[in-house]
């Protein structure tokens, strides 16, 4: 189980050709050549980068490594030959050597406990170390496990050269590798062409299904959607590497398809899977421990919460709701210290004097109880005190937004009396009566745009809201769903997302 290693840590070895640039130009060069932002690459750290042809098509890809004045660059073994010519094709002038230094097996060290290695950068979205040799006392992870992390995060390949002459955009180096806002390299226009526009027709992402598919083209009736290359088990699900059509692309989505001849449903999740930071796996945690106690199993849940202070020491929620069970458990002790570091992680918490005022009252400490009691109140004064701060700089902002309201809706109604059809004028409108909460003005603007041009997406996302609060929840419903496909298709991710969400609240 590869959660032994996210929460602690765990080292795996692999074998890359390696290549060393050094030089003058050699910062430039790689600069120039790089989907990676190299100025942001400074000695002792390491990162995935790639290289492309004019078309914007994958060459090359591998792990950079800045060491002082000199790179080493770690590919897969098998593309060894393609890099050495894509790394010659664009030298002419430059004072940059490529020396080849063979097959060599370096080390990754991740988890939330790695600290130290000689170059730092990121693996499978945790934080890692990579050096030339193994750790010791740090447990290897085996090949099934490092092949079941990488596939849920969707990185690339060791060994495997599959990507190659593909557009990056469609595939998982174009998240993991290239920085949009670099200068000039081969293939950029290409790339920032398909990203700002509607972006890839199709790019990863996982299938979370009940079964096992299989290997295939995703069929909807007679249309490709997708295709279907690996599957892995966690936790009980099965989830696919699936290349998907943009207009399927939705975090959530609910989709029904055929594959190999036979009916299926899966619902769509975004790369990776599993959350890198600390805050995040204390989150999980946090979560999984308040599953375990409602079925009161209160030994996990216990364990579970120790592991989420563990993951991130400023997590108060996991203080807060240790000391709770531990207190409900009569251990009384520990719930105080408890109770007392989460008054050191959140200075502000009532919660924290209220429930050691409980406990130590339990214990019969009277006095100290009373003591707590008073900080209780004291922090409740301040709280108020801060609410009616709070409350004041609210008043202020309600005002200018009012006021922000009344210049828009002048301009907009100006624009109306010229062209009564016009799109952006009425989606101005509605969207001003969706925040005022002016339901039937929203719906009546709103279905205006949607008259006029049915491609408006984040209109379906203002509409729906409408009908939702007027209770037309079916309405609402079929609204969102029309939407979704709309933006999809149009790459509008944001409003697809926003949509589907909502959906899932129903």
């Amino acid at each position: 189980m590869i959660n032994k290693y996210r929460y602690g840590i765990g080292q795996f070895s692999v074998d890359f050709f390696v290549f060393k640039l050094f030089g003058s130009d050699v910062h430039s060069f790689l600069q120039t050549q790089t989907t990676f932002e190299i100025n942001n690459l400074t000695s002792g750290n390491f990162h995935l980068v790639s290289f492309l042809d004019p078309q914007g098509r994958l060459e090359s890809y591998g792990w950079l490594v800045h060491d002082k004045d000199d790179f080493y660059y770690l590919v897969p073994v098998n593309s060894r030959t393609a890099s050495f010519e894509r790394l010659h094709n664009f030298l002419v002038s430059e004072d940059v050597t490529v020396e080849e230094l063979g097959i060599k097996t370096w080390w990754f060290t991740l988890g939330s406990k790695v600290s130290d290695g000689e170059f730092r950068g990121e693996v499978f979205a945790e934080k890692a170390f990579l050096s030339q040799r193994a750790k010791s006392g740090i447990p290897e992870i085996s090949l099934q496990e490092r092949e079941l992390w990488r596939g849920l995060s969707g990185w690339p390949n060791f060994q495997d050269t599959q990507n190659y002459k593909e557009l990056i955009n469609n595939t998982r180096l174009f998240d993991l590798s290239v920085v949009m806002n670099k200068g000039c390299y081969p293939g950029q226009e290409t790339v920032s062409k398909i990203a700002t526009r509607r972006g890839a027709a199709y790019s990863p992402v996982l299938l979370e299904s009940e079964t096992d598919l299989l290997v295939g083209d995703l069929m909807i009736l007679d249309k490709k959607i997708g295709l279907l290359e690996k599957t892995y088990v966690w936790n009980t699900k099965y989830y696919s590497a699936v290349a998907l059509l943009r207009d399927f692309r939705v975090e959530g989505l609910k989709l029904s398809f055929n594959i190999a001849g036979e009916n299926a449903q899966a619902i769509v999740r975004y790369y990776p899977l599993l959350p890198g930071t600390n805050l995040e796996k204390a989150k999980e945690l946090f979560y999984e421990a308040t599953e375990h106690f409602t079925h009161d199993e209160l030994e996990v849940a216990e364990q579970k919460l120790k592991q989420a202070i563990e993951m991130d020491a400023t997590f108060p929620d996991a203080y807060e709701s240790l000391g709770v069970m531990l207190g409900r458990m009569d251990r009384f002790d520990e719930a105080i210290e408890l109770m007392k570091k989460l008054s050191l992680v959140d200075p502000n918490s009532v919660l924290a004097h209220t429930n050691m005022s409980l406990f130590l009252m339990k214990q019969g400490k009277i006095q100290e109880a009373e003591d707590q009691k008073s900080l209780a109140t004291l922090k409740s004064f301040q709280k108020f005190g801060q609410e009616a701060k709070d409350k004041e700089m609210l008043e202020i902002e309600n005002k200018r937004q009012k006021e922000e309201w009344i210049k828009r809706e002048f301009m907009f109604k100006q624009v109306l009396e010229i062209d009564a059809e016009d799109t952006l004028a009425n989606y101005g409108l509605g969207s001003i009566a969706v925040e005022k909460g002016e339901w039937i003005e929203a719906k009546r603007y709103l279905e205006r745009v949607l008259k006029e041009d049915p491609q408006y997406s984040v209109a379906y996302l203002a509409l729906g809201k409408a009908y939702k609060a007027l209770g037309q929840i079916e309405e609402s419903k079929k609204t969102w769903k029309e939407g979704i496909v709309v933006a999809a298709k149009k790459g509008d991710l944001m409003p697809a997302n926003q949509m589907q969400s909502e959906l899932d609240r129903f």
